[in-house]
This record gives structure tokens, C-alpha cells and sequence, in this order.
């Protein structure tokens, strides 16, 4: 009788745990350290902001106001503006803030997702239940606004998915209108060089030599033929705020032919992430790099392409600045073949080298709407480009780096996109016995897309913004 109880124990905790839900993911609890650097930012007892708010998360967190430092935004200079949230429940999971800035039309204008001593430390994945948080923001808006008003919308995001917003005012996609502030009129007699940021004249736009290819390529991700090494990189790629040093080390090298451009980054990373799947998932929220290409330089029909350390790729092409928003038109798909090879392996514990990424794009690609195909340009034509890359620390938060600083917490400002060059043929290079050998690093594994429409296919389903 015992031995049969037994048996009929094992069989029912057997069948319940089969109808246990799977775990959720939790991040890292912060360490003693953490937490000390943090103490300004975490509270224990409920502030008193000078603008309350009432904007409930799902039961989950709660936006309960803000103070600001000015009592209108005076576009070029910088303002502070911090917020104050309430965690009822834990996210965990990977869920993360967003903060978008629109204008008074409501076109959004900037993305402030990361800028913050919390979103960089303290992302909201790691909140626990019963803090307030207080979150600082310090923001510098464009000296070409042209609008009577900055809109705040605030919101959470994991993947392809969003907080609901389930009280307070939103927009209906679940970004909540957290606040209206006033834009300051320009002083009368005022010229536009009062407003211009500092930092500006000491970011001059880059400019690179795109070398002609002289023999084949393989896309394998090694940049390892001898027209790689002998193309000029880029400089390390730098802050995107201030053109300042910056981490993670990273650059990229152009290659040309009459059929395709050819892009390089090589990327020093000692932590690979990226979780995201399928064309079009919204890679910038971890680790990839991204190209911004504006052919002709009139700030108008660009193209934006990213590819992750798992060889997942995104690409979509705008009208103009951010138009359409919030992601422009991502059912455009270029013919994009791309290789990357990684020095570790992505989504583990273990520590990281870095990944190189090898990317090929026909002229053809750079099509859109009723405009013809795009052959090769002619050699010493210039074209305005940008290249980023974004990078998720371990433990939380995100950093990244670009080769020509925008110099505001936004990566679409064609007006900074550097400047490449389609170099005319160079001789021939040396045999390749001639050239010295590069010794690719144990582990260094190339994953391969090779992606676009075949003829016929439809193009891909425009996706809803994941931040």
C-alpha cells in the first residue's frame, strides 16, 4: 500500500509540473557596489515631483510625475527633466523603457531610450516591486525644432511587444503622452549661431575612401581578402553625443565594383547579444551594427540597415527625417547578402572577443517607390553615409558608438551622415602569396543570410514598433 502511494506521489507531482509554467527570466540582482552608486536613483519613500501624473503599466509600474528645469525648451541647449516611477510588480524578462519626443503635429523626433545614469544602470527589467525610481534625463533638442511644443511619450517594450497602457493618456499604441512642454520663441534680433551646441565645430564631418575591388570577394565575414586590408578603415568610432572616445572599439571599411558596395565592420564586443529572429525584428534594442545611406545627400530617401551578431538583418528606408515614423517603410527589403564571424559565441555566460561583419549590397538595392534602379555610381562620386554600432552590457543596459557623431540622442540626422568616396581603380594589388597572412582566432564561426525577395515574392510585412 505505502509502495503505491508512493507511486501515485511521483505520478501526480509528474503530471503538475508538467502544467508549471516555463520560467521567466530574470536579471541580474545588482551587487552591493551597484546599489551604493544607485542610492540617489532608487528610493524607498514616495517623492513628491512637481508634476503629478497618474499612468498605470498593466498593474505593473506606475509614472506618477516629473520635475523639469526649465518652464520652456530653448531649442540648442540642454534641459533636465526627471521622471518618477512607482514598481508595483516586477517586469524581469528583458523589458526596458522607451521615451520618444514628438512635436506639436505629434511626428516623432528623437528617441531618448538610453539616455540616463538608470537607463544605462538600472534598466526596468531589474526594478523591484515597491521602489520609486527616480530617472533623470538631461535632453538637447535641435536648433531647428520648428515647433511650439516637445511631446513626451513613455512606455515599455520586450521584443515585439509593449506594456499596455491600462490608465492615463496615450496615444493608442501604448506609448503614454507623459507631458507637453513649451519651445521657447528665439529672442528678437536673435541669429541661429546663439543656439548652436558647442560641441559641434569639433565634429567635422568624416570623410573615407571607398577602395574599387580588384578581385573577388567572398562574403564569409572575414574581411580576410587582400582588398580588405589594404581599404582604409574608418577612425574608432566614437560617442554619439560629443564625438568623444568611446566604447565598444569598433570601425568599418567600404569596398566598390560596378555590381554592389561592400561594407566591413569589425567590432571588439567582450559580451555577444542579440535573441531577436527574423527579417525585420527590431535589432537596435541589443547588439548589431547599423549603415544609414542617403545616395544623393538631400537628407531624403535614406536606408537604414542593420545586421546582429547572429546574422539577422533589418532594413527599412525613409522619406525624410524619420518619415514615416516610428520605423519608416520596413516592408522595403534590399538584396542584402551578409556574414558574420564571431570571436566567442552570442547569447551565452561565457566571455567574448568580439564579431567581424561582411555585407554586400547591389546598387539595385537602393531603389524605392516608382524610382528607377540604381546602377553603380561613377568613380569619385560621393555619397552621405553613417555607420553605428549598438552594443547590451552584461548585466543591463546598452552603449553605442558612430563614426560621424549626430551630437543629440538620435541617429537619423542626415545633415552629420559622413562622407564616403568611390575611389577610382588603384593598381593591381600584389599576389595573394605576397600578401601576409591573417590568422583568423579559434571559434571564429561564420553565420551566413544571404536575404531578399526572390522574383516574385512579396516583400515583408511592415512591422509594428517594438520600442
Amino acid at each position: 500500500m505505502k509502495r503505491a502511494l508512493k507511486v501515485l506521489l511521483v505520478l501526480a507531482l509528474g503530471s503538475s509540473s508538467a502544467m508549471l509554467p516555463a520560467c521567466v527570466e530574470e536579471s541580474p540582482e545588482l551587487t552591493a557596489t551597484e546599489r551604493e552608486s544607485l542610492r540617489e536613483y532608487i528610493l524607498t519613500e514616495a517623492p513628491h515631483p512637481q508634476h503629478e501624473l497618474d499612468i498605470q503599466f498593466e498593474n505593473k509600474v506606475r509614472l506618477i510625475g516629473y520635475d523639469i528645469d526649465v518652464e520652456s525648451i530653448t531649442p540648442g541647449q540642454p534641459f533636465t527633466i526627471t521622471w518618477y516611477w512607482h514598481v508595483e510588480r516586477r517586469l524581469g524578462g528583458g523589458w526596458a523603457q522607451f521615451t520618444h519626443l514628438a512635436d506639436a503635429s505629434g511626428a516623432d523626433r528623437l528617441n531618448q531610450d538610453n539616455n540616463g545614469v538608470v537607463r544605462e544602470r538600472y534598466q526596468a527589467a531589474r526594478w523591484h516591486a515597491n521602489e520609486y525610481i527616480r530617472d533623470p534625463q538631461t535632453i538637447t533638442i535641435a536648433p531647428d525644432w520648428g515647433s511650439d511644443r516637445v511631446i513626451f511619450y513613455h512606455g515599455f517594450w520586450h521584443e515585439a511587444h509593449r506594456l499596455q497602457v491600462s490608465s492615463g493618456p496615450s496615444d493608442g499604441d501604448n506609448r503614454a503622452r507623459a507631458a507637453s512642454i513649451p519651445v521657447a520663441a528665439a529672442a528678437p534680433g536673435a541669429t541661429p549661431t546663439t543656439i548652436v551646441a558647442p560641441e559641434r565645430p569639433q565634429a567635422a564631418i568624416p570623410s573615407l575612401d571607398a577602395r574599387r575591388v580588384s578581385a573577388a570577394i567572398t562574403v564569409d565575414g572575414r574581411l580576410d581578402e587582400a582588398d580588405w586590408r589594404q581599404a582604409a578603415p574608418t577612425n574608432a568610432l566614437v560617442n554619439t553625443m560629443n564625438g568623444s572616445a568611446a566604447e565598444p572599439s569598433a570601425s568599418a571599411r567600404v569596398l566598390w565594383n560596378d555590381d554592389a558596395i561592400y561594407i566591413g565592420f569589425d567590432v571588439n564586443d567582450d559580451f555577444l547579444q542579440n535573441t531577436l529572429t527574423g527579417r525585420d525584428a527590431h535589432l537596435w534594442g541589443q547588439d548589431c551594427v547599423e549603415v544609414m545611406v542617403d545616395p544623393d545627400g538631400d537628407a531624403a530617401n535614406y536606408f537604414e540597415l542593420q545586421v546582429s551578431p547572429t546574422g539577422e538583418v533589418f532594413d527599412t528606408f525613409y522619406d525624410t527625417r524619420r518619415v514615416p515614423a516610428p520605423i519608416g517603410h520596413a516592408d522595403w527589403n534590399a538584396q542584402i547578402e551578409t556574414r558574420v564571424a564571431t570571436r566567442g559565441t552570442p547569447n551565452d555566460d561565457a566571455d567574448d572577443q568580439g564579431y567581424s561583419v561582411e555585407i554586400r549590397i547591389p546598387w539595385s538595392s537602393f531603389q524605392y517607390g516608382s524610382s528607377p534602379a540604381m546602377g553603380a555610381p561613377p568613380a569619385d562620386a560621393t555619397w552621405r553615409v553613417n555607420f553605428y554600432v549598438m552594443d547590451t552590457r552584461r548585466g543591463g543596459g546598452q552603449r553605442a558608438v558612430g563614426w560621424s557623431p549626430p551630437l543629440e540622442g538620435d541617429f537619423h540626422v542626415p545633415a552629420r551622415f559622413g562622407r564616403v568616396r568611390m575611389a577610382a581603380p588603384t593598381a593591381p594589388i600584389a599576389a595573394a602569396a605576397q600578401v601576409p597572412q591573417i590568422v583568423i582566432p579559434e571559434g571564429m564561426r561564420p553565420l551566413v543570410r544571404h536575404l531578399g525577395p526572390a522574383a516574385g515574392q512579396a516583400p515583408a510585412a511592415q512591422h509594428p514598433p517594438a520600442q
